[in-house]
């Protein structure tokens, strides 16, 4: 029941700020004050506020008081990858997020890529081609091209996004039976091709060609036989 009236103080603390177009940095009453305003005890207060402080919705300044903080996804981000893999989130559903998060923004950075950044690319492709193994690329090269292909759009949030999928991928490598058609290094060298070419078709034509095997994969793997074993078992 604490639990419960603990996330509901924070609540009341989040409308708070809201209702008052409290900014970050802006100063929020004590806790007392805040226990009188909600008319419950302080140590419901207290676990709202802890609850709050590690979500970055509030900042507790010692000796100073407290305080609205400033927004950041990084808590959300690094909770994440542990909170779909506990949620038994499907393979095939994160791989479709991560589909349309790059297919859908290829084209933008197409608009602010620099010739550096296109060459940072190649040299990306290089190192795949001469690392390649089996037609697959050492895990972390095909990360770094993926990171450098989205910096230039300046947004940490979604640099942040392709790490979580990248992080759950890698652990559930294992028991992914990779079922490849192309070099995964021409795949990458045409989204790069793509990007000089100017063309927005190509370009979302070329990222999502290169994650047709992995969908073929995963595919093959809900409809085996052995995975219609397990659901009839559960």
């Amino acid at each position: 029941m604490r639990a419960l009236l603990s996330r509901e103080v924070g609540d009341a603390i989040r409308d708070y700020i809201v209702e008052h177009g409290l900014k970050p940095g802006d100063a929020l009453p004590s806790e007392g004050e805040l226990a009188t305003l909600l008319d419950v005890g302080k140590t419901s207060v207290r676990e709202a506020l802890r609850r709050l402080e590690a979500h970055g919705v509030v900042e507790v300044r010692r000796g100073r008081g407290l305080f609205v903080g400033t927004f950041s996804f990084g808590p959300l981000i690094e909770h994440l990858p542990y909170g779909l893999q506990a949620d038994n989130v499907p393979l095939r559903q994160l791989l479709q997020a991560r589909r349309a998060l790059e297919e859908g923004l290829v084209c933008e950075v197409a608009r602010v890529i620099t010739a550096e950044d296109l060459d940072r690319l190649d040299a990306l492709v290089e190192q795949m081609r001469a690392h390649t193994v089996d037609g697959r690329v050492p895990a972390e090269v095909d990360q770094a091209f993926h990171q450098a292909l989205f910096a230039p759009l300046g947004n940490p949030f979604v640099l942040q996004l392709i790490d979580v999928f990248w992080s759950i991928f890698r652990r559930a490598s294992d028991r992914i039976v990779l079922d490849l058609r192309r070099p995964t290094a021409e795949d990458h060298a045409a989204i790069v091709d793509a990007l000089r070419s100017g063309d927005r078709a190509a370009m979302t034509d070329a990222v999502a060609r290169h994650f047709e095997d992995l969908q073929r994969s995963l595919d093959a793997e809900v409809n085996s036989p052995l995975a219609g074993e397990a659901n009839e078992a559960s």
